[in-house]
């Protein structure tokens, strides 16, 4: 199944994708339903692009039908992304841990300037579920998961810049408020 989203961020592309590569921002993904916070197994970047991998458990509820097929505590994968951070464009792969030859899912997302100075997170991505009558139902139920996974993660990435933001602003305050050194402090001598 090919998947095709729009997504509005309400912050700058370079926000949006500075907040998408800080292992901190990632801790706040235990938010979203049906999903763990990850496990941020790697985070590099060198010469203009990023990597992650990042690892997921599967925290919601199976129907009758899933459970007879899957194991929930089996339900682990990898995320890998590689990002061109110049174009803001980012390659992304799930690897599963187990079911390997049951689900796949790669694609591509780019964070484009959206109107009023926001982002447009545009996702293109190849979902496949291999489970004989039941396939197309489960692509079909993910997809959507996938676009409200999207629009949540999207509110995340705009309270994370928020909460930077009011950070950076309380640092400046207290530091204007901070009473001047007396002479001889500064450097630790007696004045």
């Amino acid at each position: 199944m090919k998947l095709i989203i729009d997504q509005a961020i309400e912050v700058t592309p370079d926000q949006a994708q500075a907040a998408l590569l800080d292992a901190a921002f990632y801790e706040s993904l235990g938010q979203l339903e049906g999903i763990s916070a990850p496990e941020v197994r790697s985070l590099s970047s060198e010469n203009g692009r990023a990597h992650a991998v990042l690892g997921y458990r599967f925290a919601g509820e199976l129907n009758g039908v899933a459970r007879s097929v899957l194991d929930p505590a089996k339900l682990t994968w990898a995320q890998l992304t590689d990002v061109d951070l110049p174009a803001r464009r980012t390659e992304i792969r799930m690897v599963p841990d187990n079911y390997a030859g049951l689900l796949s899912f790669a694609g591509w997302y780019e964070l484009r300037p959206g109107e009023g100075g926001g982002t447009c997170q545009h996702l293109e991505a190849e979902l496949r579920v291999n489970v004989p009558l039941l396939g197309a139902l489960a692509e079909r139920a993910i997809a959507g998961s996938i676009g409200e996974n999207l629009a949540a993660t999207a509110a995340l990435v705009e309270r994370f810049v928020a909460g930077q933001r009011a950070s950076a602003a309380g640092s400046r305050q207290r530091a204007k408020r901070a009473p001047p050194a007396k002479a001889g402090e500064a450097d630790g001598g007696s004045g």
